[in-house]
Parts: structure tokens; sequence; C-alpha cells
């Protein structure tokens, strides 16, 4: 669930790939700039803010990075939990 939207059930307290809201994470993916101005970058460190929402609620989390005016649905296979090098 994205931040602003409102629902009756209690969110999950697991996402997938087993992150939590609030979990500090680093993108590891290449560097994409999207159609609103958010951007990717390698190294970049975020918050898991949510779950993601239809196809990609199973391989994608919802994150904040620094900068973005929004959240980006991102791969679990692009983030990580220590900071690459």
């Amino acid at each position: 669930m994205q931040r602003g939207m409102l629902s009756r059930e209690a969110p999950p307290t697991t996402l997938a790939g087993g992150y939590k809201v609030g979990d500090k994470v680093y993108f590891v993916g290449g560097r994409h700039t999207f159609p609103s101005g958010n951007r990717l970058e390698y190294g970049k460190q975020g918050e898991v803010t949510g779950g993601a929402t239809g196809d990609e609620k199973d391989t994608h989390v919802a994150v904040q990075f620094p900068g973005n005016k929004g959240l980006v649905n991102c791969p679990l296979t692009e983030l990580s939990r220590t900071k690459p090098k």
C-alpha cells in the first residue's frame, strides 16, 4: 500500500523478501530516471515504505529515496541490506 491510501485491513508486518516498513536499503541496480523525475542510482540508500501492489507484490517493495518526489517499486533483486562497495 502506498502512502496516503486507506484500508480497513492492517498492513502486513513483513513484506516481500522479508523486508519491513522502515528498513534501510541500498539500490544495487542500474541508473534509471523515470518520466516523473524520480531517479535510481547505484548505492543510493532509501527506506522501505510498504509493499508493491498488483503483479509486483511478491517481487518488489516500495522505497522512498532522498530527492525523489514519490515512491519507487523496486525489484528485490536490485536491493541490498548492506551498503555496496
